[in-house]
């Protein structure tokens, strides 16, 4: 437990020195590499294409812009359906994985001053676990700025310790709309699986979403808002996220603010904040995140529950395909059973 703990306040101190950090070792890092940090498409060309209006660019970031603009239907010459891009990749995995079996975080259960104890096969085990992961895209354009993505993942892992195994899985079909200057609207459905021995989970989702780019100064700025309905196990719940994605003069940052309408017998809405900074070093990129969420308060056994969770991740990728991750989470809650305190480290490897 110590140790845990002495670990997640190295990641916390890290992640509140990162900007600094950011600043010292970016000696003027050039466009090219700064859009490289940024997960939205959109932002990177955005951010391309401003600095080409500057002068700033040189050919090669010209070509980045073209290429983007192309996968995004900016390029159609013609009328009808047209195939933009077609992508997969395969990512081996070698990762350690706590709970690899959905078990209970507790060994026992107190209720009313009784203790009971878990069977064995019902609490959490894990280790080190190998596995890969399949991604695969597909757009069709229809006008100029619009089109049509279809984006599929399989994903497993197995831990020989535990003899234990995990799949998941993630469909999504998004229509993805430019409407005028830098402004769009997307609409999408996706559906989610994930199954361990002692938990499955489901999940359909149809969420719409608006976003905008602008620039201050030297910045470049997506905001966007969406809001979806959720269908998760026996509950239909209704989210509201609101982000902010940004290219600095020597990092990129992402921050989110999800609120979910209670849904049942629950009491309070579900509220989810997240930030995270990526930057490059030594011509690699380091990054780094945060995570805080409160549940609703629901009961359990006649008791209140409700749960507050941290987590903190960090991120360093080689190269563009080798991928080294490390995160700790916590949760406090009401019910000491759902208490909870886990490290889990990966590696990945992308085969275009």
């Amino acid at each position: 437990m110590r140790i845990k703990r002495r670990f997640a306040a190295l990641l916390l101190g890290v992640l509140a020195l990162a900007p600094l950090t950011a600043g010292a070792q970016a000696t003027n890092p050039s466009l090219r590499d700064l859009t490289q940090l940024v997960t939205s498409e959109r932002l990177r060309t955005y951010a391309l294409a401003r600095g080409l209006a500057a002068g700033g660019p040189d050919l090669g970031t010209a070509l980045d812009l073209k290429q983007l603009l192309r996968r995004q239907g900016f390029y159609m010459d013609e009328t009808g359906w047209q195939r933009l891009a077609a992508d997969q990749a395969l990512y081996p995995q070698l990762s350690y994985v706590p709970n690899m079996n959905g078990g209970s975080p507790q060994e026992s259960l107190e209720f009313r001053g009784l203790t009971f104890d878990l069977r064995d096969d019902l609490v959490a085990r894990g280790g080190l676990a190998v596995g890969a992961t399949y991604d695969g895209l597909l757009r069709y354009g229809w006008d100029s700025g619009r089109y049509l993505q279809l984006q599929a993942q399989l994903g497993g892992l197995y831990a020989p310790g535990p003899d234990l195994g995990r799949t998941r899985a993630r469909l999504a079909l998004c229509s993805r709309n430019h409407l005028t200057d830098w402004h769009f609207v997307d609409l999408c459905l996706s559906h989610y699986e994930d199954h361990r021995d002692l938990q499955d989970v489901t999940r359909d989702e149809a969420t719409v979403s608006v976003s905008t780019l602008f620039e201050r100064s030297a910045s470049r700025h997506e905001v966007g808002l969406s809001l979806s309905r959720r269908s998760d196990e026996d509950r239909l719940r209704s989210l509201a996220e609101v982000g902010l994605e940004s290219v600095w003069a020597g990092s990129a940052t992402r921050l989110s603010f999800e609120y979910g309408a209670p849904t049942g017998d629950e009491t309070g809405a579900l509220l989810t904040a997240a930030g995270e900074i990526r930057w490059p070093a030594a011509g690699q990129v380091v990054g780094l995140g945060l995570s805080l969420s409160r549940s609703p308060k629901t009961l359990f056994l006649g008791e209140d529950r409700r749960d507050d969770s941290l987590g903190v991740t960090g991120l360093l990728a080689i190269d563009g395909r080798l991928v080294l991750t490390a995160a700790y989470s916590r949760t406090w809650s009401t019910v000491n059973f759902f208490e909870d305190e886990v490290i889990s480290f990966g590696v990945s490897y992308s085969f275009p």
